[in-house]
């Protein structure tokens, strides 16, 4: 007779091992998960550790630059006042020396009118504009004055002597004298 067997076939042994295989598999896949994700964790944590140290670096750099900045800071305002006081001293000694460039023309002036100045004359006033001087005063004699005008033309300092007027007064002859100052150098004889 022949014998039908009507219940199927279990396959089990085949079915079972594959999907323990599937689990193991899968197991190590979310253990390589994790690992990646640790490894990337500790990479992003090295990264910000590494970033907050060149932070760190550049703010003390900042701030030691900001210190020096300030110290240069006045260091540059003593530079200016320093130079401020040496340009007004330059200032001072440019003005002196002008002066005394200007103070050697009357200086000299004076001198070569008190060489000329006869002992019986005396002067009363004396005007100088640009280079025309204007003097006056009074002698004992008409003499006096004439010697005073001719030194003035003799000396070589003056110029364009010209005898003003000349009348008597109570104290001898008033007399009044136009002149121009030739220059500093001695005339030569």
């Amino acid at each position: 007779m022949i014998k039908i067997n009507l219940l199927a076939e279990r396959k089990q042994p085949k079915a079972q091992s594959a999907p323990a295989m599937k689990m193991e598999m899968g197991g190590g896949q979310n253990l390589l998960l994790i690992g990646i994700l640790l490894l990337g964790v500790a990479v992003a944590g090295f990264w910000w550790w590494s970033a907050s140290n060149t932070l760190a670096d550049w703010r003390a750099k900042h701030e030691a630059a900001d210190r020096e900045l300030a110290r240069l800071e006045e260091v540059r305002k003593k530079g200016d006042e320093y130079k401020t006081k040496k340009d007004e001293l330059a200032r001072k000694i440019e003005l002196i020396t002008t002066l005394k460039k200007q103070q050697a023309v009357p200086v000299h002036i004076l001198d070569q009118i008190s060489k000329n100045l006869p002992e019986t004359l005396w002067l009363e006033n004396m005007s100088v504009d640009k280079n025309n001087i204007g003097l006056g005063g009074k002698a004992t004699t008409y003499n006096a004055v004439t010697q005073f005008y001719n030194n003035l033309k003799d000396s070589g300092f003056f110029s364009a002597v010209e005898l003003g007027k000349t009348f008597e007064v109570q104290e001898g002859v008033a007399f009044s004298i136009n002149c121009a100052f030739a220059g500093l150098e001695q005339p030569a004889s």
